[in-house]
């Protein structure tokens, strides 16, 4: 049986050792490429370290179910009652295996209640293995050599960051934050290396805007949350999700001991067309939570235009508009507030960028068709829009891009309000976010 202990540390990272020295046998000029259903890049190294790592795990805990990149992935209902599971990425960072620059790694993580307890990456190329547990810390060994213990700590307020960075998915979103931090230096690494950088203080921050999939993260996010000197360090990452997928994240910034005593904080954004029903719908959220209690700040788009009245509606001007809008929440959201948010917001990658700035968001679309939102114009912008009189409004001559994996869909076209409000509070209460 599988325990959360050194030994099954041990055991674990000499599985992910000898999947690693499998993975280069195949590290040469020439390996065979081939490309998956989702057109991502596999090679005999993946299948081989695969093979290896199943094999073994299942030889030590059979009951314990595995969930591998290159195996047949289980769906949400055959995975709605697991407590505890394997992740496995058996090559993580093909790209960089393929160009021979080292930073490719084994990844193996055991999850339970939706958290990894266990975590091991071996980077045979490097020769270099992390490993942490829960309750154990967190380990590096180079090139055989003794164990080190490795130990990280939120940087102080103010001084300038080392950031880990991905070499090969840059983003707008990514440059976008960082000018919103002072920036000493831009670490870059493939795989899952960069988790490894930050728990061992070679960087000290590791932000990411696009969704990554559980089995990227897993190990390395274990090896992260272990590397506290006391405790364990913050993450929002969390496993065993309907998609298997994380949105985008910042880890390393702050941690859970600076955090407000009583409730933590989390940002409810309201997005859809104007007219749609957003803002009704938001403030009534915002006083059923206040009638509960909860410390709730309301941040409407409109409102907050009126402050900066220099803030134009181009898609540039409402990209960088979300984008302060999405900072202050996350900032209030540090401090235990529930932040209510309602804007248009109408881009996917903006609305991605916010999202990866919080630690709880929440996204609801409400989708109200465009034709009923016009009828109910009653200070017809719609009609001078379509008029030529306004210039980019959204849903006219701008386009509305609808999120792609909001947490709640609204459309008031069949829904009155009390029914929309009722659904956001059960979505809250479920997710620990508001009361009975």
């Amino acid at each position: 049986m599988v325990t959360v202990s050194p030994d099954a540390l041990v055991r674990l990272a000499g599985i992910a050792a000898e999947a690693g020295r499998a993975t280069m046998v195949h590290y040469h000029d020439g390996v065979a490429v081939e490309r998956k259903g989702d057109r991502s890049p596999v090679t005999a190294a993946d299948r081989a370290a695969h093979a290896i790592i199943v094999q073994a795990l299942a030889d030590w805990d059979r009951s314990v179910p595995i969930v591998s990149e290159e195996g047949e992935i289980p769906g949400r209902e055959a995975r709605r009652d697991w407590t505890r599971f394997w992740l496995v990425d058996p090559l993580d960072g093909t790209k960089e295996f393929l160009q021979r620059n080292g930073e490719f790694t084994v990844n193996i993580a055991l999850v339970e209640a939706g958290v990894p307890v266990l975590g091991v990456i071996s980077a045979p190329a490097l020769d270099l293995l992390y490993y942490a547990g829960d309750g154990l810390g967190a380990w590096k060994r180079e090139q055989g050599g003794a164990p080190l213990r490795l130990v990280s700590r939120p940087p102080a307020p103010g001084r300038p960051l080392r950031v880990a960075e991905s070499r090969s998915h840059p983003s707008a979103e990514l440059e976008a934050y960082l000018r919103t931090i002072p920036v000493a230096e831009r670490v870059a690494a493939g795989s899952s290396l960069k988790f490894c950088w930050v728990a061992e203080g070679k960087a000290d921050v590791y932000p990411r805007f696009g969704p990554t999939m559980e089995w990227d993260v897993a190990a390395g996010d274990c090896i992260f949350r272990n590397s506290a000197r006391v405790g364990r360090r913050a993450s929002p990452l969390r496993y065993n999700q309907p998609e298997l997928r994380n949105p985008g994240f910042v880890i390393g910034l702050e941690d859970r001991g600076l955090e407000p005593a009583g409730d933590p904080g989390l940002v409810l954004w309201f997005t859809g067309l104007s007219g749609s029903g957003k803002t009704t719908i938001a403030r009534q959220v915002v006083d059923a939570l206040q009638a509960q209690g909860r410390a709730v700040e309301y941040l409407d788009g409109d409102a907050i235009r009126e402050i900066f009245p220099g803030t134009g509606f181009t898609r540039e001007e409402r990209d960088a508009h979300i984008r302060r809008v999405g900072y202050l929440a996350s900032r209030l959201e540090r401090h235990g507030i529930t932040v209510v948010a309602s804007l248009v917001s109408p881009y996917e990658d903006s609305r991605r960028f916010v999202r990866g700035l919080c630690r709880r968001f929440t996204e609801v679309y409400v989708s109200t068709p465009l034709d009923v939102c016009e009828q109910r114009d009653v200070k017809g912008l719609y009609a001078r829009a379509r008029r030529g009189e306004l210039q980019h409004f959204t849903g006219i001559d701008d386009p509305y891009e609808p999120p792609s994996r909001p947490e709640l869909v609204l459309d008031t076209a069949s829904l009155t309000v009390n029914e929309a409000v009722a659904q956001v509070l059960e979505l809250l209460k479920a997710s620990g976010g508001a009361e009975e």
